[in-house]
This record gives structure tokens, sequence and C-alpha cells, in this order.
């Protein structure tokens, strides 16, 4: 049996990030991070957006750095 699908891995993200899925799941789905560009890159954007939204608390703007680098992982799917 092969591991995870694209669509599997990004459905899955969140719980990759947080580190809630079965050891198993987790080594699947970064097996197939570590071999698909396409799936590490949403993988950069979901982290850029969850570093830029964390910056907006207490009504804190977003840094440029931190936004440029979500504006390219954007740009780069």
């Amino acid at each position: 049996m092969g591991g995870p699908g694209c669509a599997e891995v990004v459905g899955l993200l969140t719980d990759y990030l947080e580190e809630e899925l079965p050891a198993g799941r987790q080594r699947g789905v970064e097996g197939h991070l570590g071999g698909c560009p396409r799936c590490a890159r949403w993988l950069a954007q979901f982290r850029a957006t969850i570093a830029a939204l964390g910056c907006l608390r207490d009504g804190r703007v977003i840094p440029e750095p931190v936004l440029a680098a979500l504006r390219d992982s954007f740009r780069r799917s």
C-alpha cells in the first residue's frame, strides 16, 4: 500500500503541523512532503500564513518580512 496522495496530505496539513497525527501517518505525510514540491509549497504557505496571523494579536501589524514571505509563498504556487 502506498503513502498518502496530494489531496489527502493537503487535508492533513493542520493536524500534521499540530503533531496530532498518529506516528505512522505523521511519517507518511513527511515522506510525501519530502518528495512532492507542490505539497511542500502548500506547507510553506500554511506556515507563512500562521506566522502572519500570529502577528495580528493585540492589534499589531504584520512585519514586512513576514508579509513578504507570505506573498512569496503564494506567488510560487
